[in-house]
């Protein structure tokens, strides 16, 4: 029996994304918040060296809703310290300290919750159009042997995912007011 037989099995059009081969997720993950008014993001850690969105691709961004499982506050504070020293990073983190400012970005932890893989939905006027699931990794080259893959699914599994998210989201808790602070406190101390 072909798979695509299993009852209740709805066939969704997707694409695999492999690391070493463009687009990669990077490329694809910046193309579609260019061309989003919502981004919902939620992933395991936040590393915020990876943190490479520039203004023109969340340019219409409304509302970038991120939540993550694993939050460690000396971690992220260490890690934003010496990112504030860098010169080509730096600019990033006071790109996200503006984005939680004005409130586009929310932050929110579930450390209770859970879910594999990580995943981002993003959406336009109409709603969700497209979910990015896999490991969300934005530096190149992926530091490891690999393989590291992601999957874009459109339609249908973009409802399903934006239904998921809406539901951790709902039971998580914010904490961008404390990223801010960590992200400004750091900021302060590089001078």
């Amino acid at each position: 029996m072909p798979i695509s037989s299993l009852p209740g099995l709805v066939p969704l059009n997707g694409s695999l994304l492999e690391d070493g081969r463009r687009p990669d997720f990077r490329d694809v993950f910046g193309h579609l918040a260019q061309h989003s008014t919502g981004v919902d993001t939620a992933v395991t850690r936040i590393r915020l060296s990876t943190i490479d969105l520039t203004p023109d691709e969340v340019r219409d961004v409304v509302l970038f809703r991120v939540i993550v499982a694993e939050v460690n506050s000396l971690s992220i504070d260490a890690e934003a310290r010496v990112l504030h020293t860098l010169p080509g990073r730096a600019p990033n983190l006071r790109f996200l300290a503006h984005l939680l400012e004005c409130g586009t970005l929310q932050v929110r932890a579930a450390p209770l919750a859970g879910w594999s893989p990580d995943f981002t939905v993003f959406s336009g006027a109409d709603g969700p159009e497209a979910v990015l699931c896999g490991f969300h990794w934005f530096e190149r080259p992926y530091p490891h042997r690999g393989p590291a893959l992601a999957s874009l699914h459109f339609g249908r599994g973009a409802r399903v995912a934006r239904r998921r998210f809406d539901a951790l989201w709902a039971g998580a808790h914010d904490i961008g007011p404390a990223l801010w602070d960590i992200v400004t406190r750091a900021r302060r101390s590089a001078g």
